[in-house]
């Protein structure tokens, strides 16, 4: 009956490993921030806007840049990469990015092909989507 119990511990354990580590994964790519809900409720919409971030994920490490189009269509970098690892504490994706000495958690709520939240220390929400380019 242990051997069993363990089993199952062991089979949890990973399986949660393996759906953070594909969730963290699918973060990869161009995003376009939809909404931010501040921690006090007020939502703020961007219908349009001109920057994305682009997340590259490299095992438990990761960058995000801020770009921007250009008419080209390639991209423009503008500020500094930012760098972040991740793992999963108490069940959830931590992401704790580095920019210069300041440093700052947000918590991957979801990620999947078209929509990633992600939840900052501070309690504000941003809602992204897919950048329309990078479905094709």
């Amino acid at each position: 009956m242990r051997k069993l119990i363990l089993l199952i511990t062991i089979i949890s354990i990973t399986s949660c490993s393996n759906n953070a580590t594909e969730m963290v994964n699918s973060m990869e790519g161009y995003w376009n921030i939809e909404t931010v809900t501040l921690p006090d409720g007020t939502e703020r919409e961007f219908p349009f806007s001109n920057h994305m971030d682009h997340f590259e994920i490299e095992g438990s490490n990761g960058v995000k840049n801020r770009i921007s189009p250009t008419y080209d269509g390639g991209f423009i970098n503008y500020g500094s990469p930012v760098p972040f690892t991740w793992e999963t504490v108490d069940g959830q994706v931590v992401l704790t990015f580095k920019d210069g000495e300041g440093r700052h958690q947000q918590t991957l709520k979801k990620c999947n092909e078209s929509t990633l939240v992600l939840l900052h220390e501070n309690g504000t929400e941003y809602i992204y989507k897919v950048h329309i380019d990078a479905q094709e």
